[in-house]
């Protein structure tokens, strides 16, 4: 198992391919990948973010083009004892997992599986609608004028 997958399994997060094939975690800010046995963090065309938040990360800071509210960033050797704050500032959104008492509610709500139980209305008979008011009578049921 690779290291990006245990800190994808720990917290929760998805592992995709960039455009070179290269596994990443990516977020809406940035991306997180390894560089051989480094975690890096990569931006491009950002929001700004102060340096100083990005120096928490550790490792070596590289700050390219800030302008017009935009900026780019690479963090190179964030130690993984980081990574959770690396996340953060990525923008990575974390898988939810219910709890047990969320997935028995679930089950309880759901829709029964196809043919245990039937939503379908038989019959309405007696002309009656849905809602149980009696329904207009057509020309044929009138009778002759």
């Amino acid at each position: 198992m690779t290291e990006l997958t245990q800190i994808a399994e720990q917290y929760r997060v998805s592992i995709r391919r960039d455009e070179c094939g290269d596994p990443i975690i990516p977020g809406w800010r940035g991306h997180l990948y390894f560089d051989g046995a480094e975690l890096c963090l990569m931006v491009t065309d950002g929001p700004r973010v102060l340096r100083s938040r990005w120096a928490t990360l550790g490792g070596k800071l590289w700050m390219g083009d800030v302008s017009e509210g935009k900026q780019d960033v690479k963090i190179t050797g964030i130690p993984l004892a980081n990574a959770k704050e690396a996340i953060k500032l990525a923008g990575i959104k974390r898988r939810r997992v219910p709890s047990a008492a969320a997935l028995a509610h679930l089950d309880k709500i759901r829709p029964s599986p196809r043919g245990t139980r039937s939503h379908a209305v038989e019959s309405l008979g007696g002309g009656q609608a849905m809602s149980g008011h009696p329904q207009p009578k057509t020309h044929e049921q009138r009778g002759p004028a």
